[in-house]
């Protein structure tokens, strides 16, 4: 008798044992990146407050940008690919994994061409000056060159995860995030690149890391066989991706258009306050990818429960995967509200930033566990194939938050009350997620 597939014996494992499984390599993996970025940012903090700024200028959209790669197209190839090896149709799997090569690398060139044209004019409007905005130009076209190579690595991964596979795009992700921060300090430093060498760094470690990953899909190895190209090119397979993608897609793009918004905002406040706004978004970053692994690994058990027609499975899934991340969530942000500068003092010492860095902590961490349950939710609705409603959430959170903001900042009142109302816009979209999620499997 053959021994089971990897999807047959995901479906047929205990839920929490099948998270874990695939969530901490996952989860160790977006540590090590996360740890790449401290990295990234501390050699950048050698530069000065004005190189932070710079940085900061550029973060929100590269989080745009990446996140609706590997959260949004991303997502809809893994949904894609599980729900068709659940119910059985290994043909479809492939077709999906064909399709979604072809319309990675037309978004590619897309975004390439808008934002490495578009990036003078866009961190201006940001509020970037003088030596800032040179900054933000300088860093942002070396990294936004690169995103064909950031995209394929995506698309490897998202075949890969929807299949089950972690193995393989967690070693090379290990990999390129471990070139990555052997190669910063000595491209910004010894090679004299500045923060042009911290954005080359990234893209060189990627383009490492994607050959062998390439390897392994094209040679045979994985449980689903593509080739480069699709012969013929057809609909369906694209419309199964984009399902999930766009409405995922177009969740990320609101949620960290409003980032970027809030980024302007703040920025009028200060250089002090635009720096630590961006010490504190980059710890969201990283809350945000401690969530993401227990968030991906529930979008292919979720995909592949949901192919197979076992919804109760899915029920089991959420309620471990929520009482996973919000635990791990809780102790982290309680760390953070009592020792703001455990995660400060690495970057700056600098009074102003500190202390309105410290603001940011106290007020948006306790927000931090709802956060890890919306991405739990968000994952979920996504491997069901039913990723609107979690669009429609996010696009009115970020119109009132941004709105309040903005009427905030015009009555004269202080950063940190811009601070509270994101913290209050987390909690409340987290919990109208999660219930409407329940509603919606109690339903079905």
């Amino acid at each position: 008798m053959p021994a089971p597939s990897r999807a047959e014996r995901l479906l047929t494992s205990s839920p929490s044992r099948a998270i874990l499984e695939l969530a901490v390599p996952t989860t160790a993996v977006m540590v090590l990146g996360a740890t790449s970025g401290i990295v990234s940012t501390y050699f950048v903090s050698r530069l000065g407050s004005d190189a932070i700024a710079a940085v900061s200028l550029v973060f929100p959209i590269n989080l745009i940008v990446m996140t609706m790669m590997g959260g949004g197209i991303g997502s809809g190839v893994s949904a894609a690919v599980a729900q068709a090896l659940g119910a059985g149709r290994a043909d479809d799997a492939e077709r999906v994994a064909e399709h979604a090569f072809v319309l990675t690398a037309g978004l590619s060139v897309v975004l390439t061409t808008l934002f490495v044209g578009g990036a003078p004019m866009l961190f201006r409007w940001m509020g970037g000056q003088d030596r800032v905005l040179a900054g933000a130009v300088v860093f942002a076209r070396v990294l936004f060159s690169g995103v064909l190579i950031t995209f394929a690595v995506s698309t490897f991964d998202a075949i890969l995860r929807g299949e089950g596979n972690v193995r393989v795009p967690s070693t090379w992700s290990t990999v390129s995030l471990t070139l990555q921060i052997v190669l910063t300090p000595l491209f910004m430093f010894p090679l004299g690149m500045g923060l042009a060498g911290a954005a080359a760094a990234t893209i060189i470690g990627q383009m490492l890391g994607s050959l062998p990953r390439a390897h392994y899909v094209f040679s045979g190895n994985a449980s689903v066989h593509p080739r480069l190209f699709p012969s013929p090119l057809v609909s369906r397979p694209i419309r199964d991706i984009l399902r999930v993608g766009v409405p995922a897609s177009l969740a990320t793009l609101a949620n960290y258009l409003g980032l970027l918004l809030l980024t302007a905002i703040v920025a009028r406040y200060g250089s002090a306050e635009i720096a630590a706004f961006g010490l504190g978004t980059r710890l969201d970053f990283l809350i945000i990818t401690l969530a993401f692994g227990v968030g991906s690994a529930l979008l292919t058990l979720v995909g592949l429960a949901a192919g197979a027609g076992d919804l109760a499975r899915v029920a089991a899934l959420v309620s471990r995967a929520v009482a996973l991340v919000t635990v791990m969530l809780s102790a982290i942000a309680l760390l953070l509200i009592c020792k703001p500068m455990l995660w400060l003092g690495m970057f700056t010492h600098e009074p102003a930033i500190v202390a309105t860095g410290g603001a940011y902590l106290r007020i948006l961490a306790p927000s931090y566990p709802f956060l890890g349950m919306s991405m739990a939710c968000s994952f979920t609705f996504q491997g069901l194939g039913r990723a609107v409603f979690p669009l429609v959430l996010v696009t009115v959170r970020t119109a009132i938050v941004v709105l309040a903001a903005v009427i905030l900042t015009i009555a004269g009142a202080p950063v940190w009350s811009v601070f509270a109302v994101m913290a209050v816009g987390n909690v409340a979209s987290s919990v109208v997620l999660y219930w409407q999620l329940r509603s919606l499997l109690g339903a079905v």
